[in-house]
């Protein structure tokens, strides 16, 4: 129930918004999250979240089976977020004198309960798991602080790690600045954690620049944590001119800039791990093949990126820059004042464009600096895919799946094809005008993207009304793209070399879909869920000389159809001869939100 206790509020800026907290999160009790809530005019739901618009929780209580957060996931229109988001929203959206008393710690908030309040607040709405981190997740989290350790600290060793204290922060900093003449600083303050019989601290820095061998680095003096912390905060606020507490703000001209890079890894599996489906590992072995790397790059370096350490991938580069376009992103929000942090935008700017770009400057417009992050993260992302497949010593089918973990692909489920039918999990959908011989199809759940399409529909409620099932053909080259981040309408260039047309593009036949496929053989093609709406503003529609007769409700094919339009292939088409337009109609939607992939399929092309 949404609690109704008064509260003195000091702006109306959240107004609206529900918001509840699920599980342990680190630094922040239930207590403290409620007084920040209904401070800024929003409502805080304790314990029913069935009217919540958002659910602050952590990654690790994601993974858990917490009753509030599986409630979320099954309501339209509550989105899952961490801690993050609501302080980022505080210092977005509340004026400043406002904001320090609403940010303001009370006396013993953030300390960890203790005894059975904390068993309160941390199994609350937990189904049965226990709270202690097993073996295994304890295992993975070590190796995964060892290997945060930069490469150019002196002594290679499994028993030094960067520190992670209670609250689950982990103390490591990268700081950039432009050094002038197309040079970018970088610098990287780290608390390292000594593992052995008596645990040691210290804080070591490193500091270089691309383009240049040269670099510095400092170790100190080791010691009890606390003398490290106090170094680590020191020399973090020489670099930046900001406490280690306000690390994510502007810092002044001088001033370096915190980003917040998130070194990705391959994961560390427990000792157990269950492997994909044949079915879907085949798919991903057509998608993630050893040329598709290569070819991107080769695309983006003719589009003027610069991403290259000799032949292979700069991948310290590629993190940095993706963490400097995060940063202008966050500045760059159509939310804040237009005029906001100019300064600040342009110093980022010059950076990236040191960093990354060879002949060309950015405009800090939003769009922009998205269309940069998004080719950014998926080189990132076939990268990672590519090292995977280099290691010889693991199997192929380890390989997929560490491959379907580390790029966060939809989740794909597969079903029995039988005679115009398919069955998934003891269910059948009806899915009539499939093109090709059908080798697998899957039913498709990529995260946050329903969330995404009914908060897009919440918003443009006067324009929605037509909503279909349509078909989308690509190169299996583009799914590597397409499965993790989404069917995107602009961009630098697609892994294809293709140049992006504003808008995605859908067909109601399939083989009109199956042509932009641009292979024989093996393929794969999407049935999509898409609002087109009824206004020019938010979708284009290009008629066609073949037309089907009827269209039918696609509540037969699905229940979650209902209401939902697609071609009566019963009915069959017509034909216009003596009409000069396209031979097939197509639809382009205007913007990836109204759009949600439901159905791959994996098929043949002859």
């Amino acid at each position: 129930m949404t609690s109704n206790k008064p509260v003195d509020k000091l702006a109306d800026n959240l107004k609206g918004l529900i918001i509840g907290a699920s599980g342990i999160i680190p630094g922040y009790q239930h207590g403290e999250i409620k007084r920040m809530v209904e401070k800024c005019g929003a409502k805080f739901a304790s314990m029913n979240i069935s009217e919540c618009t958002h659910l602050v929780t952590t990654e690790a209580n994601a993974k858990r089976k917490l009753k509030k957060i599986n409630r979320a996931r099954e309501l339209e229109g509550c989105e899952i977020v961490n801690i993050d988001w609501l302080l980022k929203e505080i210092k977005k959206h509340i004026p400043e004198a406002d904001r320090k008393e609403i940010l303001k710690r009370e006396k013993n908030e953030g300390v960890r309960p203790k005894g059975k309040k904390r068993e309160r607040d941390s199994s609350e709405d937990d189904e049965g798991n226990n709270s202690k981190k097993t073996k295994d997740e304890e295992q993975i989290n070590l190796k995964r602080l060892i290997d945060l350790v930069d490469d150019k600290y002196p002594t290679s060793s499994d028993t030094v790690s960067v520190y992670q204290d209670d609250a689950g922060l982990i103390w490591d900093a990268t700081l950039v600045k432009a050094n002038g003449e197309k040079q970018v600083a970088v610098g990287r303050i780290q608390l390292l954690q000594v593992h052995g019989k008596s645990q040691m601290f210290h804080t070591w820095d490193l500091q270089y620049q691309f383009g240049s061998s040269g670099e510095s680095d400092v170790i100190r003096n080791s010691g009890s944590l606390d003398s490290a912390k106090r170094t680590f905060k020191a020399k973090f606020k020489l670099f930046s001119h900001l406490a280690w507490e306000d690390r994510n703000d502007i810092p002044r001209s001088n001033g370096w800039f915190y980003l917040e890079v998130h070194h990705r890894e391959a994961p560390i599996f427990p000792s157990e791990i269950s492997p994909l489906p044949a079915s879907v590992e085949n798919v991903l072995k057509i998608i993630f093949t050893s040329g598709n790397l290569k070819n991107y790059v080769h695309f983006l370096t003719r589009y003027g990126r610069s991403v290259l350490l000799g032949t292979t991938v700069d991948k310290k580069k590629l993190l940095v820059g993706i963490a400097v376009l995060g940063k202008l992103m966050e500045l760059t929000n159509p939310e804040l004042l237009p005029g906001g942090h100019s300064k600040a935008k342009k110093r980022l700017c010059e950076i990236y464009e040191s960093l990354i770009l060879t002949s060309m400057t950015i405009s800090a417009a939003n769009d922009t600096v998205r269309q940069e992050l998004e080719s950014l993260d998926l080189l990132l992302k076939l990268h990672d895919a590519s090292e995977i497949l280099e290691k010889n010593s693991q199997s192929s089918s380890l390989a997929m799946s560490q491959i379907s973990q580390v790029l966060g692909l939809a989740k794909m489920t597969p079903g029995i094809y039988l005679s115009g039918v398919f069955l998934f999990e003891g269910k059948f959908d009806r899915v009539q005008d499939a093109p090709g011989e059908i080798m697998g199809i899957f039913r498709l759940e990529r995260p946050g993207e329903a969330e995404r399409f009914a908060q897009w529909e919440k918003e443009n409620l006067a324009s929605i009304g037509d909503r279909r099932l349509l078909w989308h053909g690509s190169m299996s080259s583009n799914f590597a793209g397409i499965l993790s981040q989404g069917l995107r309408g602009d961009g630098i260039v697609s892994t294809d070399g293709k140049h992006f047309v504003p808008g995605v593009f859908f067909a109601d036949i399939s083989t009109k879909s199956a042509g932009y496929c641009r292979q024989k053989g093996e393929a794969l093609m999407l049935l999509c869920e898409v609002e087109l709406g009824k206004a020019s503003a938010v979708s284009d529609r290009h008629g066609g000389r073949t037309f089907h007769k009827r269209w039918r409700d696609a509540g037969y094919i699905h229940p979650d159809f209902k209401g939902t339009q697609v071609p009566d292939v019963d009915a069959g088409t017509a034909t216009l001869n003596d009409y000069p337009g396209l031979y097939h109609s197509e639809y382009v939607a205007k913007s990836p939100a109204q759009i949600r992939q439901r159905y791959l399929f994996h098929v043949k092309i002859v």
